[in-house]
């Protein structure tokens, strides 16, 4: 089974192509949707988000405020302790996953589409200072120009004008590795500037080149 991790910065369209690559017989793990299903009232994280940042994250009816806990972790440099409760409770999902995908797929392309693949600090070993070396066969890095990033960002979140919704755009893409620096790292880099149909070329290129590698591999495997 090939392991791929996508990622790419807030409103890259890392989501888009992720979706694409599902459509074409990916299997894929939204890590933000598993992290958020986890900070839902009796989620894994919810007692200890609440333990570590007090009731103030708490609404009226006892669901979590994710606005408050964005601002707290943002505004106050708390972002690595949010990341500490929520990523190894995520990584651990993934690992239960890709291994149920491995044991009935062999030729599967297991695609885990995460925000902070990069810059998470979490993995199985405490002395392993690049994590998603020991999670990943291949990183792919969507990349789009901020500003561009920056607009799609504002046209998809609710309950925010414009201003709020930049600046929140700005504490979330601060707490992210840019895109050179990314995709310094990648294996695979998409360049999500152009139309729809662009990405979704870009897409079916990477796509044919995973799938090719996954049968090699399980050759190689017999």
């Amino acid at each position: 089974m090939l392991r791929v991790a996508l990622t790419g910065g807030v409103g890259s369209g890392k989501s888009t192509a992720a979706a694409m690559l599902r459509e074409r017989g990916a299997y894929l793990f939204q890590s933000d949707e598993v992290g958020r299903a986890l900070m839902q009232q009796g989620g894994a994280a919810f007692a200890p988000i609440v333990q570590q940042f007090g009731a103030g994250v708490v609404k009226a009816d006892g669901s979590l405020d994710r606005g408050a806990l964005a601002r707290i972790a943002f505004d106050e440099g708390r972002v690595e302790e949010l990341n500490a409760i929520i990523h190894p409770l995520v990584i651990s999902q993934q690992a239960r996953w890709a291994a149920e995908i491995a044991a009935k797929d062999p030729l599967a392309v297991a695609v885990v589409e995460s925000a902070l693949v990069f810059e998470t600090k979490h993995a199985a070993s405490a002395d392993d200072s690049a994590p998603w070396r020991t999670r990943f066969d291949r990183i792919v890095v969507v990349t789009a120009p901020e500003e561009q990033r920056r607009w799609r960002y504002i046209q998809r979140v609710s309950g925010l004008n414009e201003a709020a919704a930049s600046a929140d755009f700005e504490r979330r893409n601060a707490a992210q590795w840019n895109d050179e620096r990314k995709a310094a790292m990648a294996d695979f880099v998409i360049a999500n500037d152009d139309s729809l149909q662009e990405l979704s070329d870009e897409v079916q290129t990477l796509w044919e080149e995973l799938k090719t590698e996954s049968m090699e591999r399980a050759g190689q495997a017999k």
